[in-house]
């Protein structure tokens, strides 16, 4: 080691700093769900390139995670977070003047690079000040509910800056905060660094066009149309790729992962249990607020101010922090999937038309519920890493989150897709004067009517709205029984051990 990490006087002043440049990069990963109705028009993007644009951020962030949590470890994680802050901010300035899809695609894809700097070093330098559990505990607690809290408001700021602004400005936003945070991210002091640990790019490079291709598979294959085939093959090199990287890495000397970090349960189903309440996370929202907008016509901002309950809960579930060593983080996990798994459900057999009080307490209860899920997977995540390879374990960590977003949108974008083309009832002379995509999604359906116009155009937004509430309610059934699925395998699971080692301690001291 070059370096020793000098402890700061104040643990928690770093703490803050950290927080604020890390939330930006969470709100930039569900900012964009407000705007897709406004935007959608305003550039005119078929329903696979709002997918796209919403899937491509978190995707691009899953595949740089790693390869940016090794350069933190070998450069030092405060010079990694300045070179993240800076990047975001130019990202976001491009992004914001962006003129059709595909500018909006790339800058996208820039900010990506700018947050996967970010994200592992913030986990890093926190594992690396704060040495004691319970404190540490703590402190993930309140990073949990900021980061929640990002999640949170994103839809709320999103809202309120396209009603009184336009789309272009939740990214225009980004770019005083952090310009402002540059200081305090010089003042932070230096961290442990590796030299002798490898960083190669093509790795990177290699691992996001598995991912990429693997996603392109699973949002095609299931349109069952003349993109089938493509579909496939992308599915298979996808995957052949994917395969390639971990034989590479596993076998390498200097490999960007720290396979024996896998071997620890901890991090394993750290991970797991990361993904699982960021996918139906990222998903419920990006369904509710289009439901909300494109069916029931409201506002971004009314439609931020219906969800926030959600997010709400979502977020104060980090002061659960303090209370997991006393439970412990399989009981929390277990009691947090069980809670979301009957707030699914109920709110499958519910209506979004106006907000109810039963709505009102499964909204708050679903949020909570995958809050302490998450929560508890981070704790166990960190604490089984020790200094030196904090940022890989930081990495794992905003791996799982950011796979979680992505493929959260793309699985309950394909599950509602299907849906909504089984549901979506027109004339037989209607299908044959207008684009075939006009079944994919609502978005598709409601540009395709403003430019037939007339009492054709009155009819299929009619029915397309109809078809997307069915779908919906389809897609929050199908997320309670995946929920339930993993509560009742861990319940299982953890009273089996339980029973196991209390019939062990008995036959001991018999």
């Amino acid at each position: 080691m070059t370096k020793r990490f000098s402890k700061c006087k104040n643990p928690w002043v770093i703490l803050g700093i950290l927080i604020t440049c890390f939330v930006p990069v969470v709100i930039d990963a569900t900012v964009l769900h407000m705007a897709i109705p406004s935007l959608t028009l305003d550039l005119k993007a078929t329903g696979n390139q709002v997918l796209w644009m919403l899937d491509i951020y978190s995707l691009f962030m899953a595949g740089l995670l790693i390869p940016m949590g090794v350069l933190g470890d070998k450069i030092g994680h405060q010079k990694l977070l300045l070179g993240g802050v800076i990047i975001f901010i130019i990202a976001s300035l491009t992004a914001g003047f962006s003129q059709a899809p595909i500018h909006l695609i790339f800058s996208r894809i820039l900010l990506a690079v700018g947050g996967s700097m970010i994200m592992p070093t913030t986990l890093a330098i926190i594992r690396q000040t704060f040495q004691s559990e319970k404190q540490r505990g703590i402190a993930l607690g309140i990073w949990v509910v900021f980061a929640n809290g990002g999640a949170a408001i994103g839809p709320l700021l999103g809202g309120l800056l396209i009603d009184y602004f336009s789309w272009r400005a939740i990214f225009l936003i980004n770019i005083p905060v952090l310009v402002l945070v540059i200081p305090f991210v010089l003042s932070l002091p230096k961290s442990i660094t590796d030299p002798t640990k490898k960083w190669v790019l093509k790795y990177a490079m290699l691992l996001i066009a598995s991912i990429i291709l693997v996603v392109y598979s699973i949002k095609t294959i299931p349109k069952l149309d003349d993109g089938l085939i493509y579909g496939i093959i992308a599915g298979v090199i996808g995957l052949l790729l994917l395969y390639l990287f971990y034989r590479i890495q596993k076998n390498s000397s200097n490999s960007m992962i720290d396979w024996d970090l896998f071997k620890s349960p901890s991090v394993k189903y750290g991970m797991l249990f990361t993904f699982i309440p960021m996918t139906i996370c990222s998903g419920f929202e990006l369904l509710l607020s289009q439901e909300l907008q494109l069916v029931h016509h409201q506002t971004p901002t009314h439609t931020a101010l219906y969800i926030a309950p959600f997010f709400l809960a979502f977020a104060l579930s980090g002061a659960m922090g303090r209370y997991l060593k006393v439970i412990g983080i399989v009981p929390i996990k277990i009691i947090g999937l069980f809670i979301s798994t009957f707030s699914f459900f109920a709110m499958s057999r519910l209506g979004f038309a106006t907000i109810t009080l039963p709505l009102l307490f499964w909204l708050l209860m679903a949020g909570f519920g995958l809050g302490i899920i998450m929560l508890a997977a981070s704790f166990s995540i960190m604490s089984a890493a020790d200094d030196e390879n904090a940022g890989a374990a930081g990495s794992l960590e905003s791996i799982s989150y950011e796979m979680g977003v992505g493929l959260g949108v793309t699985f309950f974008g394909v599950l509602l897709s299907g849906v909504f083309s089984k549901h979506l009832v027109l004339d037989e002379s209607i299908l044959a004067s207008v684009p075939r995509n006009i079944t994919h999604s609502i978005n598709d359906a409601l540009v395709i009517a403003e430019s037939v116009g007339g009492e054709m155009s009155t009819t299929i937004q009619q029915q397309s709205k109809i078809a997307f509430s069915s779908a919906h309610s389809a897609v929050l059934l199908v997320s309670s029984i995946i929920l339930g699925f993993f509560a009742i395998q861990m319940s299982y699971k953890y009273f089996k051990n339980k029973k196991r080692a209390q019939s062990y301690r008995k036959k001991l001291y018999k």
